[in-house]
């Protein structure tokens, strides 16, 4: 039986139950995904997303934006021009998530380095 590329059996977490959260939304992300790649815009696709508490569905649409535009803009190099008209978002929308990804990565470097410097506090 070939090895599926997705699975990640040796990542620490695997075997871990999966929450019913968390099951969700990664299901909710993988469902918004589907849909842009099949022609929908972000906004129809989200309509897809069936999450009653409006702080975890907002989340997940932050959230599935941001994998979006990592896979599509950073990975693939496609232009935020282009990505938005094919989510049919305004470039300022796309523009702030992509400001907020650059933030917490500078803010998970930072926290990195004084974790393994022994540093503690503002530098």
């Amino acid at each position: 039986m070939p090895e599926d590329p997705k699975k990640t059996d040796d990542a620490w977490y695997s075997g871990l139950p999966e929450s019913e959260e968390d099951r969700l939304y990664t299901e909710s992300v993988n469902r918004i995904k589907t849909a842009v790649e099949q022609g929908l815009g972000f906004e129809e696709a989200a309509k897809l997303v069936e999450v009653k508490d409006a702080e975890a569905r907002e989340s997940i649409l932050d959230d599935a934006l941001k994998v979006i535009i990592a896979e599509m803009h950073f990975a693939k190099q496609e232009q935020l021009e282009k990505l938005a008209k094919k989510l049919k978002l305004p470039i300022e929308k796309l523009m702030k998530a992509r400001q907020e990804m650059l933030a917490d990565v500078e803010l998970a470097a930072i926290e990195k380095f004084k974790e393994e410097t022994g540093q503690s506090g503002n530098a």
